[in-house]
């Protein structure tokens, strides 16, 4: 095949144009295949749907740890509404750290219930990594528990308040978390978030993870 001005052009740049086009495709697809979905679930389920806002303030949500990362920050997919009297937020979160060859996009779906008034501290807990153990050595704060060594030794844990935080951590609490599949948990402004970074939830499994985000609640709660 040749170009306009009569110079081959090598079939490879052609196979990679042909397949960056056709992914460019299929990701559209598959996005517009997902927010119909979601539209359909949140409307079974009596609550609202927007494909994109701004910032999570414009749904109630206060602005966690999560929300302060990267750049070129997107919320779309948004789902609003109530269960049981509490009120509930689901979201596609994503966002891009570095630039160039060297960025990264993270895509994850959050989940948010609103606590109900109980006088829950602020906190955030996630699995632990390799630079969290750097970190820590510099004086990045984990909370520990000698008596829970596994769950000190895999997840960290942290907050303003700690004395509260350790208060509220019980055994009960350390079970339930470590059986779930809640990952990432934080608590701010009386609104508990459950996510799982670079992770984005299939839109049937969405009803599961709402039911599993309030299990964590109640148990943190007591109710």
């Amino acid at each position: 095949m040749q170009s306009l001005f009569g110079t081959p052009i090598p079939y490879f740049i052609i196979t990679v144009v042909v397949l960056v086009v056709f992914a460019i495709v299929y990701s559209v697809r598959q996005e517009k295949k997902r927010r119909e979905a979601m539209r359909v679930l949140a409307e079974a389920n009596g609550f609202t749907f927007t494909q994109k806002v701004d910032a999570p303030g414009e749904v109630g949500l206060p602005q966690i740890e999560l929300f302060e990362r990267g750049h070129s920050k997107r919320i779309t997919n948004v789902m609003v509404g109530e269960v049981e009297g509490s009120g509930v937020r689901v979201l596609d979160y994503r966002y891009t750290t570095g630039s160039g060859k060297n960025s990264s996009t993270a895509l994850q779906t959050v989940v948010a219930i609103a606590a109900g008034g109980a006088d829950l501290p602020d906190f955030t807990l996630a699995r632990e990594h390799f630079f969290h153990k750097i970190g820590q050595a510099f004086g990045y704060q984990d909370i520990d528990f000698d008596m829970f060594p596994q769950f000190s030794k895999k997840y960290l844990l942290r907050g303003a308040d700690e004395a509260a935080i350790r208060g509220l951590f019980n055994a009960r609490v350390i079970d339930a978390y470590m059986s779930s599949d809640a990952g990432n948990v934080e608590v701010c402004g009386g609104w508990l978030f459950v996510f799982q970074t670079g992770k984005r939830i299939k839109p049937e499994l969405i009803q599961g993870r709402i039911e599993s985000a309030f299990t964590m609640l109640f148990e943190l709660t007591g109710a």
